[in-house]
C-alpha cells in the first residue's frame, strides 16, 4: 500500500503542476494500462488534466531525428 500512495502523490503533483508526462518504471500502478483510464476519468471529474503516463523507454527509441 505504501506504493500505491506515492504513486498516487507523483500523479497529483503532475497533474495540480499541469505537467505533459509522467515517467514512472512502475508498471503496477501508475503506468498500467488497465488502470490508465480509471484515472483519467477520476481527473476528469474532479477537474485536473492527466498528464500522459509513460515508461523511461516510451522516450528512448533511438530515433535521433531532432539532431
Amino acid at each position: 500500500m505504501p506504493q500505491a500512495l506515492g504513486d498516487a502523490l507523483y500523479l497529483a503533483i503532475a497533474a495540480y503542476y499541469k505537467m505533459d508526462a509522467l515517467l514512472a518504471w512502475n508498471c503496477k500502478h501508475l503506468t498500467n494500462a488497465k488502470k490508465f483510464n480509471r484515472i483519467r476519468l477520476i481527473k476528469f471529474e474532479i477537474g485536473l488534466p492527466t498528464p500522459v503516463l509513460a515508461t523511461p523507454l516510451n522516450y528512448l527509441d533511438g530515433d535521433n531525428t531532432d539532431e
